[in-house]
């Protein structure tokens, strides 16, 4: 590949703490950081608090060593297995799930779903309960039929994937078979989470440039439908923030339910 060329998430080396550190740590800008963490842990915090949405288990697939999106979901499952596609994606994970201290803290999304949630217990404890609830970290594989051995992670209740549709899909039809993919992880009835860009187009992480498809809104919704699903929120923020390591056009934030197989 030319050095200046644009890379995938998934397939090249990608510095997992730049990311974090650059997106969604305290130390990115805030205006990115209300749209990007405050704008999703809304949006799924008053989904969830309706008490219609919850099961057995929960599958995320997401971008980097992303945890604040399970933070507002996590209690209504009883346990949660987290897919990536990289070796780094997993220790990182790992690292924050064991409480290394070189781990990525997320104590700044913590407080906030607390202060949404008006709870007024010690932050860590609600931590240490989503680190209990997560059994596996494992890795999957995009260039198989099945991302992951079925027989060792059943189709879940919900399925949660923040940031990874558009940044491993080179085209729409890619799109719509990562989609299928992905849904194939859960159950008739159950409920995907969808975050990400709506008109995206790149990312820089650790001085490289990496692929968001740009996809817009009549084609995500379009895709869904033709998938089998029935969204239940569709919550999109206008991009306000100058941000110059990523271009997109909207967050947006997506509730759908499985309600038929194809």
């Amino acid at each position: 590949m030319e050095p200046n060329a644009t890379k995938f998430y998934h397939l090249h080396q990608f510095d997992t703490r730049d990311f974090i550190n650059n997106f969604f740590s305290s130390q990115a800008d805030n205006l990115f950081l209300e749209q990007a963490v405050k704008h999703p842990l809304k949006s799924l915090h008053m989904e969830f608090a309706l008490g219609h949405i919850k099961g057995e288990s929960l599958i995320d697939i997401s971008i980097g060593p992303l945890i604040f999106p399970l933070f507002p979901i996590f209690e209504y499952f009883k346990e949660i297995t987290i897919l990536k596609f990289n070796d780094d994606c997993i220790k990182e994970v790992e690292k924050w799930k064991t409480s290394d201290t070189d781990a990525c803290d997320w104590s700044h999304a913590v407080m906030f779903m607390m202060e949404l949630e008006g709870n007024s217990v010690v932050w860590t404890h609600k931590e240490e309960q989503l680190k209990r609830r997560i059994k596996h970290i494992l890795k999957c594989d995009l260039s198989k039929e099945n991302l992951v051995d079925q027989r060792m992670v059943p189709k879940a209740d919900c399925v949660l994937s923040a940031w990874i549709m558009e940044t491993i899909s080179k085209d729409e039809t890619s799109y719509c078979r990562n989609l299928k993919k992905i849904s194939s992880l859960l159950k008739l009835g159950g409920h995907l989470i969808l975050i990400g860009d709506i008109q995206g187009s790149f990312f820089i992480v650790g001085g490289h440039k990496y692929h968001i498809l740009s996809v817009g809104e009549e084609f995500l919704r379009k895709a869904l439908q033709d998938e089998g699903y029935s969204i239940v929120l569709y919550n999109a923020v206008e991009r306000n923030a100058e941000k110059q390591t990523t271009n997109y056009k909207k967050i947006v934030c997506i509730i759908a339910q499985k309600v038929r197989e194809r």
